[in-house]
């Protein structure tokens, strides 16, 4: 391939973040062109003169000059899209979520090992400072055998549900149709990768559990008081608040909470890893430093037992992760937490060296087969479900 990558970012909005991503790696990709179906955000890039503007997905495909496309597209389109542009021979960056259906995944799988082509999802919370972190004391053997470990995405996201004039977005489309986990793959991403799920172990069994629905209706009640559907709470049938908790083949235990309509400030990351030996937790708080505990180094009783929380960045100089250690700089200015420059890294070096990228096509579609069988668990009265085993087939 020549260098570098060209590609088409599929969503305008999203494209500023990563031209300054791009930026940094600039003889490895390169963003070539913008689509949107809407005239207003492609006005944007007007007088980016190096960057091609189109308002059809179907003649991104068709233009040899782009080698690969970024899809942040409406969720629900992210497959379909996908295995259009892996048909039309070019390389994929999917932003989150995969998929929303088990039967289009096992589609995206079978399109990714037919072309032989890059499909990288953009989980960029996998890649964030202090997850990074952990992961590198999970393989260095600090935390011991893990036991259970905890992602949350909590995120009100009640204004992003209508347009100016009332009408649903497509978030609030989803809310309005899909209840479930709707959005599993912050709260999974990094939890997965601590576990080696799909390497070392995987997902078997998950259950579901939701709250009502009342904060959405109670939202439109306030801001939008002409639109009186909105505020029947029988609008808004899908829950404020859902639990899965999945068991996997090495009986780790999980626990992945969705919640993006509750009023509450935004955290951007919420998780926690219990090993034997160590343990972690982000803070309520994100101003706050996530917290460590390790048997033997940090404060406790004599017989072992855990007294005082430290603060994780207190080992970082000897546990940084290697790609935070030599890329600090330029992933500080990035978006989500630097995530979003190791993403754009990652998948340019996958395409160019020929090998699968960290978050591969079967992490992707396994990391969000968790909404699909969510709903599935909440139809029959939270009862348990297998999650079926995308790496090794049917």
């Amino acid at each position: 391939m020549n260098l570098p990558i060209r590609f088409a970012v599929i969503g305008a909005r999203r494209g500023r973040t990563f031209i300054n991503s791009a930026k940094s790696i600039s003889d490895r990709i390169q963003l070539v062109a913008v689509c949107d179906t809407r005239p207003d955000m492609l006005a944007e890039w007007s007088d980016e003169g190096n960057i091609r503007c189109y308002d059809d997905y179907q003649k991104v495909l068709e233009d040899p000059e782009i080698d690969a496309v970024c899809l942040a597209t409406p969720v629900p389109l992210h497959a379909r899209q996908a295995i259009q542009a892996l048909n039309a021979g070019k390389h994929v960056l999917s932003e989150v979520t995969a998929t929303y259906d088990v039967e289009e995944g096992w589609e995206l799988i079978q399109a990714v090992e037919r072309t032989g082509l890059t499909y990288m999802m953009a989980e960029n919370y996998c890649f964030m400072r202090d997850v990074l972190m952990v992961q590198n004391m999970v393989e260095q053997g600090v935390f011991g055998e893990l036991t259970f470990a905890e992602g949350s995405y909590i995120h009100d996201c009640r204004s992003l549900y209508f347009h100016e004039d009332g009408e649903l977005t497509w978030r609030g489309q989803l809310r309005h149709e899909r209840g479930g986990n709707t959005y599993p793959t912050h709260s999974l991403g990094p939890v997965c990768r601590w576990l080696g799920i799909n390497r070392t172990d995987k997902l078997k069994t998950t259950a579901t559990w939701h709250s009502r629905a009342r904060s959405i209706a109670h939202y439109a009640t306030r801001n939008m008081p002409e639109r009186t559907e909105y505020a029947n709470h029988d609008f808004w049938p899908h829950s404020d608040s859902v639990t899965s908790m999945i068991r996997t083949q090495n009986e780790v235990l999980i626990e992945s909470r969705i919640d993006w309509a509750s009023a509450r400030p935004h955290h951007m990351t919420r998780y926690g890893l219990q090993g034997t030996t160590a343990a972690f937790a982000s803070q309520a708080d994100p101003h706050l430093d996530p917290l460590i505990w390790i048997e033997g180094r940090s404060p406790m009783k004599e017989d072992g037992t855990a007294t005082e929380w430290e603060p994780l960045w207190k080992y970082a100089d000897e546990f940084e992760h290697p790609l935070w250690r030599e890329h600090l700089e330029a992933a500080q200015g990035a978006g989500h937490g630097g995530g979003d420059f190791f993403v754009l890294r990652e998948f340019a070096n996958a395409v160019i060296e020929g090998r699968l990228p960290l978050i591969d096509v079967y992490d992707a579609v396994t990391w969000s087969s968790i909404s699909p069988l969510s709903q599935l668990s909440i139809k029959n009265n939270n009862a348990s479900v297998e999650v079926p085993d995308f790496k090794n087939g049917r």
